[in-house]
């Protein structure tokens, strides 16, 4: 998945009610220039998307479309954030 993609795939899950109700403020993953950015506005990233895209995936409930990649990358880091995430944790994710 490209990056311009992903990052539209993590908007779209800061948007779902499971995401939502754990508060998880925008301005935590990307770099904002208002309190409350609207969805456009979230452009640059401040973590690495494919952790980010696992991340929200996991708490939305939802099949993540990167862990395999993540994994390949870095094996055993999606597998870490799904149970942190299933365990009421946000976890630290790397840097962009």
């Amino acid at each position: 998945m490209d990056r311009k993609a992903l990052n539209q795939r993590c908007i779209a899950l800061m948007q779902h009610p499971q995401v939502k109700v754990r508060m998880w403020h925008p301005r935590l993953f990307w770099y904002v220039r208002r309190n409350d950015p609207d969805p456009a506005q979230l452009k640059r990233p401040k973590v690495d998307l494919e952790e980010l895209e696992v991340m929200l995936s996991a708490a939305a409930r939802e099949a993540s479309r990167v862990a395999a990649a993540l994994d390949a990358r870095n094996p055993g880091r999606a597998d870490s954030i799904v149970c942190a995430v299933h365990d009421g944790q946000r976890p630290l994710l790397t840097s962009a």
